[in-house]
């Protein structure tokens, strides 16, 4: 049953989908249809307006204008004020006109009275007017009779026959017939009536360039070139489809194989779906001329977008008004209304006025003691305030401007919308970029990039420059201790394990000669050997645990004062049967006064016991050991020098290996082979500048006493010196140049 309702509901949107496809698909296809319907209508609207007696009236009112305000003639600047004063519309169209057209006033003898300066009216002649699309001579004898004659224009004959019509009464139904132009001469309060005077003796040159007259003619009769309103025949046919698209929506759940109409999205109140109707409507049938100008009847993906938009919002629309059918007109009303689902309240506000509006004031009050502590709390300083407050002061002022247009307040809001969504975008995508950056940042410190730098500016970001490089210097930390962790754990473990070889085979052996020997003498003997091997398992095992203590961090030290000196003692003497069997003599340079520092004593003396072993197992017999415990600065320092009995030998290939093994490097170099030749290339430098060396010692004696006669040799102890100067005259240079500071293990 389920699986039935599922695929019942997804046929129902399939069929949504074509029902909002269709007529998107559809009102596309007549894009071009329409464009040129259009272009015609705006070809004939072109060709009426240049042959109207309006436009050409225009021409007749600015002889009158231009006679009555010629410089030089009396009261004319205050006439030409008067006039803007008292009929500011009607002049401003002529002002307009004069902004587009080229003229030349001239007098009885052909004598310049004024001149356009438009574009090239300096020059305009009779005989040049035939250069532009519009070119009239308007004439006026001594008596103030008027003559035209069209020179130039696609509609000369048209054109003539109607300022023909013009001549004689045009002036008696102008506004110019009963304007009054009131002048006040001096400063005195006398005022002067004067009335316009006919033009007498002028010819007057009007010509208008073929751009000129398209821009006026726009201007003046058509409006705005891209115009916003469609032909008719686009308007009938967008509400043709919407009508189509209304009428599926409320029959699509008549049938039982769509199980649609119910969904949350359809419970839409009434006041909002009437307030989008409207809203739709209204857009489209003023905004619909822009979509056809927009590509000159090419539709694009935009317009497909806008169409499947207007379609969905018109279903949705519908759906909604479709639920007054299963609920009736009461229950639509009290269900699908905003009125209707607070009814109940408003009911109570309106038999409990007072105390409900008691309860409304304390929250207003409350709300707006809220709003009042809110703004008290803004921080103007900080930057994302300053952003937001800037974005608020901008778009009110502009909704504002809006505000104030009364014809063109849609289009505006529009414009304003398209402009805004643009901004914003910008500044989400800079955002957006600036995010990315400090993602990726992020992301190198997750795999392992410490290196990673962020040098741009990251806006609002930017206080998290210092925390990514507070977490790049505690990794680095962090893995740098790791590292030495890692390194010394691998050194303790490697040398507990072969320490614990020793005495696991030694049990491994006594124990099998204790299975064959009968003498019970012999087997005491094994068995204290296999007690003291054990012994010595028990501390290496302990050891271990220790370094895994170490290693969980987990270890814990009793501090207490001691005395590094008897301590040291103590340990030696404890030892002094290993140091006799190995025949070392230790030579002690330490104080008799105590010296303390805060350590753990098991641990400490566990140190020195490994540091008197080893020497013990490492160096040469018949040698001496040399102990120096001594105290620099806050520190207490303990050294142990020896001379080791095996040969020191260099290895790379084995350095290189261990090297490996432990997780150490030499920087700049890789592991394995790299490192092995690195080594070896080392080794033989070092090899052939100490063969140098040895060749010079050998062959400069010999020289000598080719050369001169002289005996010349270097003995063991000259060359003990000269070595020791050479080392000795390096070693100080190098101080000089690097002060280096080596701590010990124990503090005071």
């Amino acid at each position: 049953m389920d699986t039935k309702l599922k695929n019942r509901h997804k046929l129902a949107i399939f069929f949504i989908m074509i029902t909002i496809l269709v007529p998107s698909l559809a009102m596309m296809t007549g894009y071009f249809g329409w464009y040129q319907m259009k272009t015609e209508t705006k070809t004939k609207a072109f060709k009426n307006a240049e042959k109207s007696s309006d436009f050409l009236g225009h021409f007749l009112e600015s002889t009158y204008l231009l006679y009555n305000t010629e410089s030089g003639r009396k009261y004319a600047d205050d006439v030409e004020k008067s006039l803007y004063d008292s009929y500011n519309a009607e002049m401003s169209e002529y002002s307009h006109l004069n902004s587009y057209l080229d003229y030349r006033v001239l007098d009885e003898n052909g004598g310049d009275v004024e001149k356009s300066t438009v574009s090239s009216g300096k020059n305009l002649t009779e005989s040049n007017l035939k250069n532009y699309a519009l070119g009239m001579i308007i004439s006026y004898d001594a008596n103030g009779k008027p003559s035209v004659n069209i020179k130039k224009s696609d509609y000369a004959k048209e054109q003539t026959v109607t300022m023909r019509k013009l001549i004689g009464n045009y002036f008696q139904d102008s506004w110019l017939s009963h304007c009054e132009v009131t002048i006040y001469p001096d400063t005195d309060e006398d005022y002067e009536e004067v009335t316009l005077q006919t033009p007498k003796n002028r010819t007057y040159l009007f010509a208008m360039s073929t751009e000129n007259l398209k821009e006026y003619i726009n201007d003046y009769k058509i409006g705005n070139p891209d115009s916003y309103y469609a032909p008719d025949e686009m308007n009938h046919t967008i509400l043709l489809w919407m009508l189509v698209v209304a009428a599926a929506a409320w029959l699509y759940p008549c049938f039982k194989t769509f199980q649609t109409g119910n969904e949350k999205i359809f419970h839409a109140p009434l006041e909002v779906t009437v307030i989008a109707a409207f809203v739709l409507i209204e857009v489209l049938m003023n905004q619909s001329g822009a979509l056809l100008s927009r590509k000159k009847g090419y539709p694009d993906f935009l317009d497909w977008m806008v169409w499947l938009g207007t379609f969905a919002a018109t279903y949705w629309i519908a759906a909604s008004l479709r639920r007054v059918i299963p609920l009736g007109i009461k229950g639509y009303l009290k269900q699908q209304t905003m009125v209707g689902r607070h009814w109940k309240k408003i009911k109570t506000i309106g038999s409990n006025g007072e105390d409900t509006a008691k309860s409304l004031g304390k929250r207003f009050k409350a709300f707006v003691a809220k709003v009042w502590k809110s703004l008290q709390e803004v921080d103007l300083t900080d930057k994302s305030n300053k952003i937001l407050l800037r974005i608020v002061i901008c778009n009110f002022a502009v909704l504002f401007l809006v505000c104030l247009f009364w014809d063109y307040r849609m289009q505006a809001l529009v414009i304003y919308s398209i402009i805004l969504f643009f901004i914003l975008r910008k500044y989400y995508k800079d955002i957006k970029r600036k995010y990315a950056r400090l993602l990726e940042a992020t992301g190198e410190l997750a795999k392992g990039n410490m290196n990673v730098e962020i040098k741009e500016d990251l806006g609002m970001f930017n206080p998290f420059k210092p925390e990514i490089e507070k977490i790049q210097e505690g990794y680095k930390k962090a893995v740098e201790e790791e590292i030495k962790s890692q390194r010394m754990k691998t050194e303790l473990i490697t040398n507990v394990s072969h320490d614990l070889k020793t005495p696991l085979t030694a049990i491994i052996t006594y124990v099998n000669l204790l299975k064959d020997e009968k003498d019970e003498e012999k087997k005491k003997e094994y068995v204290d050997v296999l007690e003291r091997k054990s012994m010595r398992l028990k501390v290496l095992i302990e050891d271990l645990f220790d370094i895994s203590k170490a290693s969980s961090k987990n270890v814990t030290l009793n501090l207490t004062d001691i005395d590094v000196v008897n301590l040291f003692k103590q340990v030696k003497l404890e030892l002094d049967e290993k140091i006799e069997k190995a025949d070392l003599e230790f030579k002690c340079n330490y104080p008799e006064e105590k010296m303390t520092a805060v350590l753990d004593g098991q641990k400490t003396y566990r140190i020195f016991e490994n540091l008197i072993v080893n020497v013990t197992k490492y160096a040469m017999p018949h040698t001496r050991v040399f102990v120096d415990i001594f105290r620099e600065e806050n520190e207490i320092v303990v050294q142990m020098k020896n001379v080791s009995k095996d040969e020191l030998t260099f290895n790379p290939q084995e350095i290189a290996m261990n090297m490996k093994k432990q997780g150490g490097f030499i920087p700049g170099i890789r592991p394995g082979k790299p490192t092995t030749d690195y080594l070896t290339k080392i080794l033989n430098s070092i090899i052939l500048l100490g063969a140098i060396g040895l060749s010079f010692v050998a062959v400069v004696p010999i020289f000598f006493s080719g050369a001169f006669g002289a005996n010349v040799s270097f003995g063991g102890t000259s060359l003990i010196i000269i070595v020791g100067v050479v080392l000795e005259t390096l070693k100080q240079v190098e101080s000089q140049m690097l002060v280096r500071h080596y701590r010990g293990f124990i503090s005071e």
